[in-house]
């Protein structure tokens, strides 16, 4: 911070970070201030006729800024709000000057500010170019993040039907296993009813043999027998 004539002044450096914008963008601003207020000398210049920047430049920029971004106004437009008093006082000094100086005065004092009017729109658009592409950049990380949720959802599908597919088969082997067993069981089942049968055919049958082969007592022998 300088002090000029008992007056405090910031340097563009400093100014540029109370407004929380950048050194160019600063430049471009102070240049259309000056272009449209029509006061080449709004700003203090120092030794190197560098801009020096009071308290109260620094309130008119800061509204001029917010009145740029909540109205959605052109920087020319909201410059022109703010400052519409300089402006007119300006338009009624410049009609006072042109009658009192000579016309040689007017041409001479023109080309010391046509350098850094011709350059502020410039760095205005690219400031604004600056800020598109910062938002074109941003927008490419979210299409990204999006297209990476994407192809996770994507493997989880793909997982989810390998293994719906694959439960699916051993159902139908299970299936396939049980339906070949059971003939199988039926089937010995029969066979062991069939051996019983046979076993017990067989039994009867020694049973009646043992009886026809057996020998008959007389009757004197079953009246005297002891058994």
């Amino acid at each position: 911070m300088k002090n000029v004539s008992g007056q405090e002044y910031q340097t563009p450096r400093q100014a540029a970070d109370e407004l929380d914008i950048s050194p160019q963008t600063l430049r471009a601003y102070s240049g259309l201030v000056e272009k449209t207020t029509g006061h080449t000398d709004y700003f203090h210049r120092d030794q190197n006729n560098g801009r020096l920047y009071s308290t109260q430049n620094i309130k008119d920029l800061a509204q001029v800024n917010q009145i740029k971004k909540e109205h959605s106004k052109t920087l020319k437009d909201a410059i022109s709000e703010v400052f519409e008093q300089q402006i007119i006082n300006s338009d009624d000094a410049a009609e006072t000057s042109a009658a009192s100086l000579p016309a040689t005065s007017a041409t001479s004092a023109a080309p010391q500010v046509a350098g850094e009017d011709s350059l502020a729109p410039i760095l205005y658009t690219l400031k604004q170019l600056t800020d598109q592409n910062a938002q074109v950049v941003t927008q490419i990380h979210q299409l990204k993040e999006q297209l990476d949720q994407t192809n996770n959802n994507y493997e989880h599908l793909l997982k989810a039907i390998e293994v719906h597919n694959t439960a699916a088969s051993n159902q139908a082997v299970a299936a396939t296993s049980s339906a070949a067993i059971a003939p199988s069981a039926a089937s010995a089942t029969s066979t062991a009813s069939q051996a019983n049968k046979s076993s017990s055919a067989s039994s009867l049958s020694m049973a009646s043999s043992s009886a026809i082969t057996a020998p008959k007592k007389s009757f004197w022998a079953r009246l005297f027998s002891h058994d």
